[in-house]
């Protein structure tokens, strides 16, 4: 896969649209950073709560970025008490595919794609302040287990192994996976540019057992493309200062 611009990936306009569809239901359109004002849990929560409705419908964009807000916009969707579908619009990585893991039922077109990591930061100091990011880290690492688990198809061994490899998935490798439940015709974003090439899986063996299982008996899976090194997007889009 080529490597990412990276002034594009920083430069992608925060979008929070959140408006009513009648009583019935309530759209929410997650789009770029996970954070910040736009897209921090605390607004998600003033907009949400006070929703009395029987359907939020969250269409998700977004390369990631806090853990802890994607975290608690994903708790903030589970208790509400309509029910939540997911619509991977473009793509949902890192902290964007925690969120996607609230809906009720995940909707994944075609072209979308979705990327799951363990956690990641930045640091600078000597090695005793090393040594305790790197044991905060592995703390976090369980929370961001944890918004996987209940959803993978797998064992809990193959589910570290995943997110330790910073996994990419497609939209039927996600559904074969269980991290989402339908593949829709695709779609077109014109927010960020979509590359023709699927990023590479660095465990083809667990994502391919998986897919063969999901296929019908007269299928036999496709083999996994060839592609470029990627770029490790861990270090861009997990932002957890």
């Amino acid at each position: 896969m080529k490597n990412f611009d990276l002034n594009k990936v920083l430069q992608i306009k925060q979008v929070l649209d959140i408006k009513n569809q009648a009583e019935k239901g309530l759209k929410l359109s997650i789009y770029g950073f996970i954070g910040g004002w736009r897209n921090s849990a605390e607004n998600i929560l003033q907009q949400i709560e006070i929703a009395d409705v029987e359907e939020i419908h969250v269409h998700i964009n977004s390369g990631g970025g806090s853990a802890f807000d994607g975290i608690a916009i994903g708790n903030i969707l589970k208790k509400h008490k309509a029910k939540v579908t997911i619509h991977i619009d473009g793509w949902a990585a890192s902290a964007a595919s925690i969120i996607a893991m609230a809906g009720d039922e995940i909707i994944m077109p075609s072209n979308t794609m979705m990327m799951i990591h363990q956690a990641s930061t930045f640091e600078y100091g000597n090695a005793a302040i090393f040594e305790k990011t790197a044991k905060d880290l592995r703390k976090v690492d369980k929370a961001v287990t944890a918004s996987y688990s209940n959803r993978f198809v797998g064992s809990h061994e193959e589910l570290i192994e995943l997110l330790n490899d910073e996994t990419w998935l497609n939209a039927d490798e996600a559904v074969a996976l269980g991290f989402a439940d339908k593949v829709a015709d695709e779609i077109e974003i014109e927010d960020i540019e979509q590359e023709n090439e699927e990023p590479e899986n660095v465990n083809e063996s667990i994502v391919a057992k998986y897919v063969a299982k999901a296929k019908p008996n007269n299928q036999k899976p496709k083999e996994p493309t060839p592609a470029e090194p990627k770029q490790n997007m861990s270090k861009l889009f997990l932002n957890l200062k």
